[in-house]
């Protein structure tokens, strides 16, 4: 991931990401090379100094995925860098390789697209007004060992219908027939509790799309979602009316479950979940404004046993621990230490606030401290704050005691 104005990669230090007032994300060093307080982007100004300003934790959170895509492009292999790439041969950060490949091509072939469609044959115009009036386009591409799949939505937007045309044009598609597929055979009666199998549910490819990208997907999903027991990679602010609808059908027999950037309404929904005992939950800005409170459990629900939370409201955090306080037995939560960058990223009363969520069968917290506020000193202070109202929990530190974090 580079910083949009020196085209450099972003880091957990000296370009750490910033969000200026105005909402742009620039890296720490460019904020730092003016003297100017002003956004390098649109030049709106402000009145901290750029390493008070909040660290963009979405950006920080997807650059320690282990399985994001490689950043760097290789110009000898024709391929993304590996280490050994960087050291000895030509690589360039991908977008800025991505432009060198460009570089003229956008301009000429908008001269070139005016005369491509007088050029089909029309076989080849049937073809284009076939894709161009379909709803959507399953597409396969294969090359060189390479497979590479999704759904094209037709809509409006000329560069879709511009990309038809041109497919038709270059590609020498070829025509297949697809036999009607049959309801399928009815299952027989539902396996009681003790006999269905665990069902898992990876949507975070899915949910990371706009409201009208691969509604099939979606659909099929949607459809899936009843008798899931795992789901996982659920981003809810791409899609906020699917991703709220997959949750409600999830709802009755998921047990364990990750949302990204929830709003209040995937809060209540998940909340609401009656077998949900592992949650993981990961907040964004939009819920400061009017932080949502949850309320207690409904009778009959089973209670969190592990909670892993970023990013929340205080507000909205302490909610959530008072209603699973009876049964949360484990809880990692990011948090600084005491300073004035404010909740969650410093926090100087950390114990009275634990001490006041009830959590009376826990037996271990983490703190976790990525781009929050934290000192080996301030961070044993804290914790043996903490230890102090939480005696019969372990307490430890990310960093301090190198915790490797599991998953939901």
């Amino acid at each position: 991931m580079d910083c949009d104005i020196c085209l450099e990669e972003l880091n957990q230090v000296e370009r750490v990401p910033k969000i200026a007032p105005c909402g742009h994300t620039v890296c720490l060093r460019c904020l730092q090379r003016s003297d100017r307080k002003e956004c390098p982007t649109c030049r709106r100004a402000f009145d901290v100094p750029p390493d008070a300003l909040p660290n963009n934790f979405y950006l920080l959170r997807q650059m320690e995925l282990p399985d994001r895509p490689p950043r760097g492009w290789c110009s000898d292999c024709l391929a993304p860098a590996s280490p050994r790439c960087w050291e000895d041969h030509d690589v360039l950060p991908v977008k800025r390789a991505l432009r060198r490949h460009l570089q003229g091509a956008l301009q000429e072939a908008a001269g070139q697209l005016e005369g491509l469609q007088d050029q089909c044959q029309e076989e080849q115009a049937v073809q284009a007004l076939t894709l161009l009036t379909k709803k959507s386009w399953n597409l396969t591409l294969q090359g060189e060992g390479h497979e590479l799949t999704g759904t094209v939505t037709n809509t409006e937007d000329p560069l879709t219908r511009a990309m038809w045309l041109l497919v038709t044009a270059k590609a020498a598609l070829t025509k297949s027939r697809v036999e009607a597929r049959g309801p399928p055979p009815a299952a027989p009666g539902p396996a009681p509790p003790e006999a269905r199998p665990v069902r898992e549910m990876d949507v975070e490819y899915v949910s990371q799309t706009d409201p009208n990208a691969r509604q099939q997907d979606k659909a099929a999903l949607l459809a899936e979602a009843p008798g899931v027991t795992l789901l996982v990679g659920v981003w809810c602010h791409w899609d906020p009316a699917w991703s709220l609808q997959l949750l409600q059908r999830a709802a009755p027999t998921v047990e364990r479950l990750s949302v990204n950037s929830p709003r209040e309404a995937h809060l209540r929904a998940l909340h609401a979940m009656p077998r949900l005992r592992r949650l993981y939950v990961d907040g964004d800005a939009d819920l400061y404004a009017q932080p949502p409170e949850l309320p207690a459990l409904p009778p009959g629900h089973a209670g969190l046993q592990w909670l892993r939370v970023w990013g929340l409201p205080r507000a909205t955090t302490q909610s959530l621990l008072r209603a699973h306080g009876g049964t949360l037995e484990e809880l990692v939560l990011w948090v600084g230490t005491a300073g004035s960058a404010g909740w969650p990223w410093s926090c100087g009363d950390l114990h009275l606030l634990l001490q006041q969520s009830g959590l009376r069968a826990l037996r271990r917290l983490v703190l976790g401290r990525l781009g929050c506020i934290h000192g080996p000193a301030p961070c044993r202070e804290q914790r043996a704050e903490v230890r102090r109202v939480l005696p019969g929990a372990e307490v430890l530190c990310d960093q301090c005691d190198r915790v490797e974090l599991e998953d939901v």
